[in-house]
């Protein structure tokens, strides 16, 4: 309960890599910013990779992301724990509650009110859909810099304090070579970053899962829930679960019946 006197709201954090690590760190994080606010539910992902690092990763994330979607619709909130958003747009057409995403919440924040901003994250493969995304989410003009730092997400979710010199250099760097008035740091073992080195930055420095779970509080509590009973829906779908299968279906009705 909350202090005063209602329900808490439940927010869903999807990890959509295999990588229990990762959602452990999430979870921790979520927990942390949320306080008394809200209960943090995370889970991972069902299926896919460890990491994901490209595209066909993503994509294959973005049907797991769905189905653990499916699978915890009593949640009145959720967000897709990777800078990549794998299924984000998907999962806001059928989830009965609103969805966030680390990228396009971390997007949205670091270029609000016309201000310029980096990023730095991992995987030089992920380029042309970080540039892609943040077109979609109309910062592209503010996007004054996209860093890679060398290594990996599992090393940098293995021991990020051995980053953090590296990580503090490139920041500086965006700073005072591209004019950034922010620095976005992208993914999730990034997850509360401003902590271990904002004092060091000389410009505000954000995570997408920060930004992504303060919008997830500020939000309008998911209303309807879907029921998870037996009853079929107009197709099969093969290799889907029920549960997604309904969500799918429900989704459809509305629209339908909007019409």
């Amino acid at each position: 309960m909350t202090e005063s006197g209602g329900q808490r709201r439940r927010i869903l954090v999807i990890n959509p890599n295999t990588s229990d690590h990762i959602t452990a760190m999430l979870a921790d994080e979520a927990k942390r910013i949320a306080g008394e606010r809200a209960d943090i539910r995370a889970v991972t992902a069902p299926f896919g990779s460890p990491s994901l690092e490209c595209r066909t990763e993503l994509v294959i994330a973005a049907h797991a992301v769905l189905e653990a979607l499916a699978a915890n619709t009593d949640c009145d909130s959720a967000i897709v724990g990777a800078f990549g958003d794998p299924g984000l747009d998907a999962a806001q057409e059928i989830a009965p509650m609103p969805v966030f995403g680390l990228g396009r919440s971390g997007l949205r924040a670091a270029g609000a009110g016309g201000r310029r901003f980096a990023i730095v994250t991992v995987g030089t493969a992920m380029r042309a859909s970080i540039e892609r995304a943040a077109q979609d989410a109309g910062m592209a003009d503010a996007l004054v810099a996209l860093r890679f730092i060398e290594g990996s997400v599992l090393a940098l979710a293995g021991g990020r304090h051995a980053f953090l010199d590296a990580l503090v250099d490139v920041a500086n760097a965006c700073v005072t070579q591209h004019g950034a008035e922010a620095v976005l740091f992208g993914g999730a073992p990034f997850a509360g970053i401003e902590r271990d080195i904002g004092a060091r930055v000389t410009a505000p420095v954000l995570d997408g899962l920060t930004c992504a779970v303060h919008d997830a509080l500020a939000a309008v509590p998911g209303a309807a829930h879907v029921p998870r009973t037996g009853k079929a829906t107009t197709k099969a779908m093969k290799q889907t679960s029920l549960e997604l299968a309904q969500l799918i279906q429900s989704s459809l009705d509305r629209t339908n019946s909007s019409k």
